[in-house]
C-alpha cells in the first residue's frame, strides 16, 4: 500500500486500464455461440485444437493454454451452481476473454511471428483486473474439486 492508502494491485489495474483491449474484436455472436457450446459442457473442437496445440509450446503459449483452461474450468463450475463466487459481469469478461483467444484472425492473426502476443495481452489484462476472483477459485477448486477427482481416478466412492 503506498502512503494515501491504495494498494499496488490498485495501481496495477489502473495502469493497465489505459492500454487498448482488442475485445472488441468479438461478435456479441461469437461470445454467445461459446457461451452455448459451453453450457452443454463442450469445449468447441477448434478451442480444444488451438489449446491442444499452445500446451507443446513455449512459456508464453503454455501461459495462454493453462488460464484458458481455468477460465474454462471456472466458468463451468459456476453454470452448474457449484462456485459462486463471482458475479454476471466477471463470467462475461472471461468468456469474452475465451472467445478472442478461440479467434485466429484477430488483432495479430496467430499464424503470424508473435501471433499470440495479443491473446497473451488480453488474458493478463482480464488477470489482472479479476485476480481476486481467480484466487478464491482456485483455492476453491483444490478444496472441493481436486480431491474428489483424485479419489474418483482411484476408484474410490465418495459418500456424503
Amino acid at each position: 500500500m503506498d502512503g494515501r492508502g491504495v494498494s499496488d494491485f490498485s495501481q496495477s489495474a489502473r495502469q493497465h486500464a489505459l492500454y487498448p483491449s482488442n475485445l472488441c474484436l468479438v461478435s456479441q455472436a461469437e461470445v454467445e455461440i461459446l457461451r452455448a457450446e459451453l453450457a452443454r459442457g463442450i469445449v468447441p473442437a477448434d478451442l480444444e485444437s488451438k489449446l491442444s496445440r499452445l500446451a507443446k509450446g513455449g512459456l508464453r503459449e503454455n501461459f495462454i493454454e493453462q488460464n484458458c483452461r481455468t477460465i474454462i474450468a471456472l466458468l463451468s463450475a459456476a453454470r452448474e451452481g457449484e462456485y459462486k463466487g463471482g458475479d454476471w459481469a466477471d463470467y462475461e469478461r472471461l468468456l469474452r476473454v475465451l472467445a478472442y483467444v478461440r479467434k485466429d484472425d484477430d488483432a495479430i492473426p496467430d499464424y503470424r511471428p508473435n501471433g499470440f502476443d495479443d491473446d497473451q495481452q488480453e488474458l493478463r489484462a482480464a488477470m489482472l483486473v479479476l485476480s481476486p476472483l481467480l484466487q478464491r477459485f482456485k483455492e476453491w477448486r483444490l478444496r472441493h474439486q481436486v480431491p474428489e477427482l483424485w479419489l474418483a481416478n482411484r476408484g474410490v466412492c465418495i459418500v456424503e
